[in-house]
């Protein structure tokens, strides 16, 4: 038995890794080479933005960072800007001025500028009614990325990690009308929050934001009480939730010692994490198993307390129907009647499926180093 228990063992971790695998393959193989060449990181979803808005008109310029570390190699963004405008100076003067939005994709590299235009044509089916008159409405912005690589002598291995410069403009022509210095000024307003002295407090791995009103040279999000409040988890992007603690509810079935047996769990969850990509929580719970039998025509049941301590891990936004999901628990019985478990009973789960708040996974109950071990195969609906 123990020779099977182990061999399962060993498929789970492999199904796993396979899992893992697959999941990189897709996340660093997107639809072409193209995307995967110019939008390796789609726009908003770097782990570090910073904003830079220049009221009164609606312009505004984006600073995307893979670490936050990258925030000490920057190259000199100007050059960058310059050498980009003349690379899509023809482009531009050759672009009608209309109501589509469009973006252009630039890397300076090698001594030489590669370019990409992507048109969004959503504008078309926008309009306006204003003085009696019926016009077109556009809303996308026109937009120049600039893709880049920050590279620093001691961390060597970030100039594999692009970063991006975009300028949003109302039409692409507005580009040329930026002053020399303007990125200069971002970089020098940004510096002024995120010093040397700062940067050393941050965890490199975490996600920032910041938002700054360029005109009036001062940051705007977070406010100074947010950060006097928070610290710098008041930079912390894509952060819904902080840690906390909840109640937590579910209820599961399973075949357990010849029968179906239904059980109950109540107890508190800490969430870990909560955000854009991935929620993350442990929980303790009180778990009574419910074990049913009839004997001369006398009905009894015997309730058998399991205190279980669970952590699960899956992505978000959830997938469409059933997906991988990274779950492991371990549990001890607390409470005993009849003779369903045998003593020090110990039970624990391995990852399984999920499909929203209902989720399978394999479970297994053993005693003293795994004597009258039994596996059963669990499902759970999770009231969230």
């Amino acid at each position: 038995m123990k020779k099977h228990f182990f061999l399962f063992l060993l498929m789970v971790g492999t199904a796993t890794a396979l899992l893992a695998q697959s999941d990189t393959y897709r996340t660093l193989n997107p639809v072409s080479f193209t995307e995967l060449r110019f939008n390796q990181v789609r726009p908003g979803y770097s782990r570090v933005l910073f904003e830079f808005r220049m009221p009164p008109s609606s312009n505004k310029i984006n600073l995307e960072l893979n670490y936050i570390s990258q925030l000490k190699a920057l190259p000199n963004l100007d050059s960058l800007l310059g050498v980009s405008l003349k690379a899509i100076k023809q482009i531009v003067d050759s672009t009608p001025t209309d109501i589509f939005g469009r973006r252009i994709d630039v890397r300076p590299v090698d001594n030489k500028v590669e370019i990409r235009m992507v048109s969004h044509e959503s504008n078309q089916n926008t309009l306006v009614y204003q003085n009696g008159n019926l016009n077109n409405l556009k809303l996308d912005k026109d937009t120049l990325r600039i893709i880049f690589y920050p590279q620093d002598e001691k961390t060597e291995y970030q100039k594999y990690y692009p970063a991006y410069l975009s300028i949003h403009v109302n039409h692409l022509s507005d580009l040329f009308n930026l002053e020399s210095n303007t990125i200069a000024s971002c970089i020098t307003l940004l510096k002024s929050s995120f010093t040397e002295e700062a940067l050393g407090k941050l965890n490199l791995n975490n996600s920032y934001s910041a938002v700054f009103n360029l005109t009036e040279q001062k940051m705007i999000f977070p406010s100074t009480k947010m950060i006097q409040k928070r610290g710098n988890k008041a930079y912390t992007r894509f952060q819904n939730n902080e840690s906390s603690i909840l109640p937590a509810i579910y209820g599961s079935m399973q075949y357990s010692r010849g029968a179906f047996v239904p059980s109950f769990a109540a107890g508190l969850s800490y969430v870990i994490s909560d955000n854009k990509y991935n929620d993350h929580r442990v929980f303790l719970m009180w778990e009574p198993y419910f074990f049913f039998s009839n004997t001369n025509n006398q009905f009894q049941t015997y309730r058998n307390d399991f205190v279980t301590l669970r952590m699960v891990e899956f992505d978000k936004p959830e997938k469409g129907g059933w997906s991988f999901v990274q779950n492991v628990s371990v549990g001890y019985l607390v409470g005993r009647r009849g003779n369903w478990f045998e003593p020090n009973t110990f039970k624990f789960s391995l990852p399984g499926i999920r499909n929203h708040t209902l989720q399978i996974e394999p479970e297994f109950y053993f005693n003293n180093f795994f004597r009258n071990f039994s596996p059963t195969l669990r499902l759970s609906l999770f009231f969230e």
